[in-house]
């Protein structure tokens, strides 16, 4: 039987377009599938964290989930899990201790986004010189964010969430809200959360009554809330001390009197304030960094 060549490479290209066409279909359904898994597992991502952030609006949780590891830490050590927090609300807490807490934890605190860039910077630089992640440079709003939904380890992925809850934050909570759940829930103590429960344990008063001195030492065990108490008379808490005072003579929130009582001694010159300030992270551990 004679086989026309023609018909014969037709027959050829017919299966090849058949077979390609059935591919191209294949792979079609296949990576709209794909498509629409990446499209819900990115909305999942985005609703998820944002849910997370709205739920602390107008809620005041039992506690956040370091206090729940902490209570977990304790549990597995033997030892007492109870944990001693009375919430207050922000327009209750005296204003010297709001000062305190901001000029001791985060300076910028009413003008960065949520995050600090600069200081991210300075901390990425010297992350690199110590071959590892050792400081992290968070905003009192990043602490917030990191103590309420992320986890205690250290890692670039755990800083880039925070980083990302931060910024909802600042959009769906506000500065005064965060820096309510800051005061409530930060750490100071042993076994202790939150500045009213911290207040009438060291200083038998509500946090609504503390003055400047009290205010500021109180806000300068929150650097290293396991190990420090505000009665500590060591070269350490005169260290922090002297930053608090700096930042709130900076901002003209106390005098050259006050700057004395704090300190013990009268305000440097300007230039050198602002040098001190600039290098204040230096001397701030990271203990609290990985807490409140």
């Amino acid at each position: 039987m004679q086989i026309d060549p023609l018909k014969l490479c037709f027959r050829i290209l017919k299966v090849i377009l058949v077979s390609i066409t059935a591919v191209l279909l294949t792979y079609s359904v296949v990576f709209s599938i794909a498509g629409t898994i990446l499209i819900y597992k990115g909305y999942q991502l985005a609703v998820t964290p944002i849910k997370k952030v709205q739920l602390l609006k107008d809620s005041n949780p039992e506690e956040s989930l370091f206090m729940s590891r902490y209570r977990q830490q304790l549990s597995t050590q033997g030892l007492s899990d109870s944990l001693f927090q009375i919430f207050i609300p922000l327009d209750s807490i005296s204003p010297h201790l709001k000062n305190a807490v901001i000029a001791a934890e985060d300076d910028g605190f009413y003008t960065h986004p949520g995050v600090d860039l600069e200081a991210i910077a300075q901390a990425s630089e010297y992350n690199k010189s110590q071959g590892q992640f050792k400081r992290g440079a968070s905003t009192l709003t990043q602490q917030v964010a990191k103590n309420f939904f992320l986890g205690g380890e250290k890692s670039f992925k755990r800083k880039a969430k925070e980083l990302c809850f931060a910024l909802l934050m600042e959009h769906y909570l506000g500065k005064e809200r965060i820096l309510e759940l800051y005061l409530n829930y930060a750490q100071w103590g042993k076994n202790i959360f939150g500045c009213e429960a911290a207040s009438q344990h060291y200083f038998k008063k509500s946090a609504s009554e503390l003055n400047r001195n009290e205010a500021a030492r109180l806000a300068a065990v929150l650097a290293m809330p396991s190990k420090l108490t505000p009665f500590h008379k060591t070269n350490f808490m005169g260290k922090r001390l002297a930053v608090i005072a700096n930042n709130l003579y900076m901002h003209k929130q106390i005098d050259d009197q006050g700057f004395f009582g704090l300190t013990g001694s009268l305000p440097p010159r300007k230039d050198t304030l602002q040098i001190n300030n600039k290098e204040k992270e230096k001397v701030v551990p990271v203990e609290n960094r990985t807490s409140f």
